[in-house]
């Protein structure tokens, strides 16, 4: 056999006994698909008819780095925009699927768990395919067959070229976007090459996305996002030696706590009274304490809101690329400080952020007093 196409004797041990998913496995996988699929509410609000395993890790081409392949199979017929705008939909899927693998780049056993909603009216095309959901498999590997698919290859390469294509000059966590998804290619490529050489699913996309200019496009943004910083910096340096006096800058600049400074008090005595156990916020009470933080609420956070208080609308928190310790405090009052580069995991269902910075130096200051009084 040509060494580009030697296989695995068996599946993978870390996911399989003998040919069945681990029943602890099981159980872990199907949590996450159904965090995903609420994920996607309120837009996506249709049954799920399966969670699928497939890719290497449910076949015998499998490295210690392929990724986690779940599917979680939804009919896109069912959700009631599709039929306006089907393009749409879509589109909104591969974003929320985007955000999702951003924010939490959840691993087991250093390999990245991959999510996807996938159109229960396509086809299977992969050479293994293990329902989650019935414990059984759909479509049998084979170690004795490998078989390159077209469609296969674009189904690997779609999503990072979605992720370039909404790249953005100006975002302040561009280059670490951009970071984050060169690592993914890399990895990606490497896993490929390891398991079956040049002509794995993972190769060829990346050499599709290569061909088609999305890397090219990469190299470019981290460019020219780079160029416009060192551009600001020497701004900054020219306006030093300036030997008049500068003009005085007229334009407005938002302040948080131009607010009324007794309604952030009391926004903060209730957040206090809320850790305390005092009270138990609702919808109502946050929504006040948002406006008088001048919070925002957004899936990506301090990533998209640096320095800002934000609410997070999930219980899983990873502070990747996050230069600061920010205090997490969820809907039941739990809270804890997280550190940068850490991920979180909180009892309730959402977190309000506030950054650790000088920014909110006043305001911790007098939570952690109001906290200390009972």
């Amino acid at each position: 056999m040509i060494q580009e196409y030697q296989t695995q004797s068996t599946l993978n041990p870390n996911l399989w006994d003998d040919n069945q998913l681990k029943p602890k496995l099981r159980e872990n996988f199907l949590k996450i698909a159904k965090s995903f699929a609420d994920f996607l509410l309120p837009i996506i609000d249709v049954e799920v008819k399966d969670v699928t395993l497939t890719g290497s890790n449910a076949n015998y081409n499998w490295t210690n780095k392929s990724d986690i392949d779940l599917h979680i199979l939804i009919n896109y017929k069912d959700i009631k925009a599709y039929d306006a705008n089907a393009a749409l939909v879509r589109e909104y899927l591969m974003a929320k699927k985007s955000i999702w693998n951003n924010n939490y780049p959840l691993m087991f056993q250093g390999m990245q768990i991959e999510l996807y909603a996938q159109d229960t009216n396509e086809p299977h095309t992969s050479t293994g395919v293990y329902s989650i959901m019935r414990d059984n498999w759909i479509k049998k590997p084979s170690s004795d067959i490998i078989s390159i698919e077209d469609d296969s290859i674009d189904k690997k390469a779609e999503p990072y070229a979605y992720e370039i294509d909404n790249l953005k000059i100006g975002d302040v966590n561009l280059i670490g976007r951009i970071k984050r998804l060169k690592d993914r290619l890399k990895k990606m490529r490497q896993t490929g090459l390891e398991a079956e050489g040049e002509y794995s699913i993972e190769n060829l996309a990346f050499k599709k996305l290569r061909n088609s200019g999305h890397l090219e496009k990469l190299s470019q943004l981290a460019k020219s996002e780079m160029m416009t910083q060192l551009q600001v910096e020497k701004k900054i340096k020219f306006n030093v030696n300036v030997t008049h006096k500068p003009k005085k800058i007229t334009t407005p600049v938002t302040d948080p706590f131009k607010v009324s400074l007794t309604r952030v008090n009391e926004s903060t005595k209730q957040l206090a009274n809320h850790i305390s156990g005092k009270i138990k916020l609702n919808n109502t009470d946050w929504k006040v304490i948002m406006k008088n933080l001048d919070a925002v609420e957004h899936a990506n956070g301090q990533w998209d809101y640096p320095n800002r208080c934000t609410m997070i609308p999930s219980n899983t928190i990873t502070m990747q690329n996050v230069g600061y310790p920010v205090l997490g405090i969820d809907d039941t009052g739990y809270k804890q400080i997280m550190h940068p580069e850490q991920n979180y995991t909180y009892p309730g269902q959402r977190v309000f952020e506030i950054p650790i910075t000088k920014k909110y130096k006043n305001i911790l200051k007098e939570l952690n007093n109001y906290i200390k009084e009972g």
